[in-house]
């Protein structure tokens, strides 16, 4: 279940394995831009939160867990067992532990999609090559590409959006879901739930600590 997981993780997160590149977009129409600037507006509002999650693999595969995110910066995803696995992003690097192998492998957060989320200062129109942008319902999608790294992957974020006046849109989204497709049309999805903003998360949650010998199997 540890290696299914962490695959699915990685495919979720780190979103390395995608090949190819996305094809230019026509410019956009002044309502896709204004749920643009919604959404820019709702990332850079969005500060600390505590949310549960559900990981869904190519196979079918459910884990579960907590997820935390402290912008700029620091995210965790803490996976519930049977899984054992935690990935913590610090500020600088991101860091996946596999308790079932008792390891931890690290990367630059600038290496990975997780920077376009994680940055100060988001503006997705100008770090990314939006490859969609559209309404279903009432979600609101978004499909993007960083166009300078195009092996990093692909990602569509589904945003709740109830229907409200254009002033009340950026207070109405929400960040629900969101799935990466791999160069071999994989889907791997992470759903949001009980959402919660907080005001202070504790420092500790997102650092990552090398484990001693058969420390990961003990906690």
């Amino acid at each position: 279940m540890a290696g299914t997981a962490l695959r699915a993780a990685l495919g979720a997160v780190l979103l390395l394995a995608m090949a190819g590149t996305v094809q230019a977009q026509p410019p956009l129409t002044a309502e896709q831009q204004r749920d643009l600037d919604r959404v820019n507006s709702y990332l850079n509002r969005l500060d600390k939160l505590h949310a549960e999650f559900e990981q869904t693999g190519p196979d079918g595969t459910v884990s579960r867990g907590d997820f935390y995110l402290s912008r700029p910066g620091r995210l965790r995803f803490d996976y519930a067992r049977p899984d054992e696995l935690l990935i913590i992003a610090d500020g600088l690097w991101l860091a996946v532990q596999d308790g079932e192998l008792n390891t931890v492998d690290r990367f630059p957060i600038k290496s990975t999609p997780l920077s376009l989320l994680l940055d100060a200062r988001i503006d997705l129109g100008k770090s990314t090559q939006l490859a969609g942008i559209h309404r279903e319902g009432d979600s609101l999608q978004l499909t993007l590409q960083d166009p300078d790294a195009p092996e990093k992957g692909q990602v569509t974020l589904f945003f709740a959006a109830a229907n409200a006046g254009m002033a009340e849109m950026a207070e109405k989204l929400e960040l629900k879901r969101w799935v990466v497709v791999d160069a071999q049309g994989l889907a791997t999805q992470i759903d949001l739930n009980e959402i919660e903003r907080r005001d202070t998360l504790d420092p500790k949650l997102f650092i990552m600590r090398d484990p001693a010998p058969d420390a990961l199997r003990n906690r």
